[in-house]
């Protein structure tokens, strides 16, 4: 089999599969393509990453506060997206598997592990368990080949420990922070670097393939993202580098690696919670009511956007909190969601989908996710 030296990926379009280790495992796989790359459907979703099939891992530079150590881009995911070029993936997938204690599963597991998570896998608040469980199991539960049904001799919770042992390992391949060191692009408070040094020096390290990267509202550079399908199942840990499928809206010219520790910039006082973005959801002729459904007639209902605390937002209306459930805006009281929501450029979506349709016959219609086969609208949040 062919490897990358410098990263350990696989190059190959497809290999055989069997038991990694002597936990209990997954049930040995044929020859498969990597994922995405499949011209019919692949029956054993053990053997094959699907539908999330575009798995990325994915580092922050934290410095102010600064998180975890002076050299190192901390561990945020491993994401598995659909395999579209939008982005648009699957959140909390299964509530069953969602687990609240991952400290104490990953210490009877492998304290070393939980070592590394520690050490690594930082939360910005200090709160790193709440930060794991909050991957594990909005990410964690979408990764099919790593059901409990796919293992032959299945032991509880070692999905979850498969999951943190495989990112973890995936990320200690991805040097981020050496990459750029071994260009010259390192933190500082004076000198500023351009998108084609960063993205030169990322892409060298990552197979030629294009990585993707995000800046702050000041230039700093905050996200790296590196893009891959999988080949067999999570626990083969084959993964195949291939180039993001998005751009850097990093500017060309004048970016800051901020050395972690400094303030780089004012960072602007936290928002009272009356302080949070005040609107109108308009769609089409119409809008949302408080429900989450569709009206035309009489006084469109006022949302609230809050920022949620691993990224993306809470949608909130007077009857409580937003959530889509088969498909469709729904807002009350009554479900405990973890949802969360797309804002952009005014826009909302959902797993990063923009195009919403308008159901039903009657007054109120439900607002739902377009499925490619209805008259598509965009949901656009207009604030007071």
């Amino acid at each position: 089999m062919l490897i990358n030296p410098l990263i350990g990926f696989s190059t190959l379009g497809s290999v055989f599969f069997g038991a990694p280790d002597d936990l209990g495992t997954t049930n040995s796989c044929p020859f498969v393509p990597a994922t995405c790359t499949n011209s019919t459907p692949i029956e054993n979703s053990c053997c094959f990453e699907s539908p999330g099939g575009i798995l990325l891992l994915t580092q922050f530079w934290d410095y102010y506060p600064p998180i975890g150590g002076n050299e190192t881009f901390t561990l945020h995911g491993l994401w598995p997206n659909r395999c579209s070029a939008d982005n648009t993936y699957d959140q909390f997938c299964d509530p069953s598997l969602e687990v609240h204690n991952p400290k104490e599963i990953l210490s009877s597991f492998d304290p070393a592990l939980l070592s590394d998570l520690e050490e690594y896998w930082k939360n910005f608040n200090g709160h790193d368990e709440s930060l794991w469980e909050h991957e594990f199991n909005k990410h964690g539960t979408c990764v099919n080949t790593i059901k409990p049904n796919c293992y032959s001799s299945y032991k509880p919770h070692q999905n979850v420990y498969d999951y943190f042992r495989v990112t973890v390992e995936l990320y200690k391949k991805l040097d981020t922070f050496q990459f750029l060191a071994a260009e010259g692009i390192v933190p500082s408070n004076d000198k500023t670097y351009t998108k084609s040094e960063i993205q030169s020096a990322l892409d060298k390290n990552f197979g030629g393939k294009k990585v993707y990267f995000h800046c702050n509202k000041y230039n700093g550079l905050q996200e790296v993202w590196y893009y891959h399908h999988l080949q067999g199942p999570l626990t083969g840990e084959q993964f195949v580098p291939i180039d993001a499928s998005q751009s850097s809206r990093c500017p060309e010219t004048g970016i800051k690696f901020f050395p972690k520790g400094s303030l780089g910039h004012i960072p602007p006082p936290p928002k009272h919670p009356s302080d949070l973005p005040t609107g109108y959801l308009k769609i089409g002729n119409g809008c949302a009511i408080s429900s989450g459904k569709f009206f035309t007639k009489g006084t469109c209902a006022t949302f609230r956007v809050k920022k949620a605390e691993f990224g993306g937002y809470n949608l909130l209306s007077s009857k409580g909190t937003c959530f889509v459930e088969d498909n469709a805006l729904k807002c009350n009281r009554s479900k405990n969601t973890k949802n969360q929501f797309n804002v952009k450029d005014g826009k909302v979506g959902y797993n990063n989908v923009f195009k919403w349709c308008v159901d039903g016959t009657n007054d109120q219609k439900d607002i739902v996710l377009s499925d490619g086969t209805c008259q598509e609208f965009e949901l656009q949040f207009e604030e007071f």
